[in-house]
């Protein structure tokens, strides 16, 4: 069985909770891989801010996202920052991008995890995820019965990734490897 988990980071929160994840999928025997979205603009926020500053080279050291990436995986784990309860657009932009795979039914019956975190609320998180949750909808993925995760960003600093993401991503990666056992 394989993970892709595809995630947008800015700040380094979200590469923090998918690095998590892929760990505790690890430890399950499960094979885990990180994407990132791609971010022109990463860069630039890099120079001007110390928490963007602190993983961009992780992040960028990862291969981008694409829509091979997510034919490749049985899950797709995805995780957003949400700017004001929307995926960001380098998010709306590969999700976009995977149009063909719609037209052709291409997704159909693989499994679909969101995580989310929000600098705002849980409530900002939610309505992201939901975006996410209309798109594997329409992709035809099902939705593993397990809560999407929802991190509001102020509850990571300074204690990264912390514990809580870290028992979460055990719990989680658990609950997965029952279902496909």
């Amino acid at each position: 069985m394989r993970a892709n988990i595809i995630f947008h980071s800015v700040s380094g929160n979200l590469f923090l909770i998918a690095s998590s994840i892929q760990e505790a999928l690890k430890e399950e025997k499960i094979d885990a891989r990180l994407y990132r979205i791609e971010d022109a603009d990463l860069h630039v926020l890099a120079a001007d801010r110390n928490d963007v500053n602190e993983y961009y080279e992780d992040i960028l050291s990862l291969p981008i996202a694409t829509n091979e990436k997510l034919l490749s995986a049985d899950i797709i784990m995805m995780g957003i920052h949400s700017l004001f309860g929307m995926p960001s657009a380098e998010m709306k932009a590969f999700l976009d991008k995977s149009m063909p795979l719609y037209e052709k039914g291409l997704l159909k019956g693989k499994y679909f995890y969101p995580f989310a975190t929000s600098a705002v609320s849980y409530k900002d998180a939610l309505d992201a995820i939901e975006s996410l949750e209309n798109w594997a909808h329409l992709m035809g993925l099902v939705s593993l019965d397990w809560p999407p995760y929802m991190h509001k960003d102020g509850l990571m600093m300074p204690k990264r990734p912390g514990e809580e993401i870290e028992y979460t991503s055990r719990r989680l990666a658990s609950y997965i490897k029952s279902v496909f056992s």
